[in-house]
């Protein structure tokens, strides 16, 4: 798995992992100004950046390859709380990790999240919403039935992992992601004019940076 990073000089305790969608290459994070935009805020996280892509999905390695050559190493060396921001499939492919490993996660920012398989959709709707589909068999089985499950349940209770999203209103998964707002907090969820590109997610990411619970840096370190 391809990883780049960029790291304050004394290591904070909080890690922010940023994972692509499908046809985004980790360059893409600093040449549309997420890092950036993280910096001039004077956030007190590294970032990371992972290139866990469809091959993964395919393969049915998302969850494994994250927990090898991201998180244990980042739990070796001493963070205390993890973040993932997940655009399109990266945002699946948060929850997917979630789900198995959610204990790990202090939080996850969905960033026009693909949904995942129609079949899927086709059940939610069938059931008559989430809630509904949660408790029915067909929640039972595979890797996105069991990220949508782990949602539903982090709704009923509480939500112990801070889990927001964003997305653009004429996005093409528009109608399969309306189906987070029947279980996200209202002030965690932003819909703003836009469709499924790096325009629409550059608003997104500045909006949440703007209202997220990440730690800021002393002000003295920042002089």
């Amino acid at each position: 798995m391809d990883i780049q990073t960029d790291c304050l000089p004394q290591r904070p305790d909080t890690l922010l992992v940023l994972l692509p969608g499908a046809h985004v290459v980790l360059a893409d994070f600093w040449r549309y100004g997420f890092v950036d935009a993280v910096r001039s805020r004077g956030l007190a996280v590294d970032i990371v950046s992972a290139n866990v892509d469809y091959l993964h999905v395919m393969a049915g390695t998302v969850v494994s390859a994250l927990q090898a050559e991201v998180i244990e190493p980042a739990l070796a060396q001493g963070y205390r709380s993890i973040w993932f921001a997940g655009i399109s499939l990266g945002g699946l492919n948060s929850l997917l990790y979630a789900a198995q490993h959610g204990d790990l996660l202090a939080g996850i920012h969905l960033l026009s999240p693909y949904p995942g398989t129609r079949d899927i959709w086709q059940e939610i709707q069938a059931a008559g919403g989430l809630q509904a589909w949660r408790n029915s068999a067909a929640a039972d089985l595979g890797e996105e039935r069991e990220a949508w499950r782990w949602l539903v349940d982090q709704a009923r209770t509480a939500y112990p992992v801070k889990v927001s999203f964003g997305c653009g209103e004429q996005d093409r998964f528009i109608t399969t992601q309306r189906l987070f707002t029947e279980i996200l907090p209202a002030e965690r969820v932003h819909f703003i004019p836009g469709t499924h590109d790096w325009p629409t997610w550059q608003a997104l990411w500045q909006l949440w940076l703007e209202t997220n619970p990440l730690p800021r840096l002393p002000q003295e370190s920042l002089a």
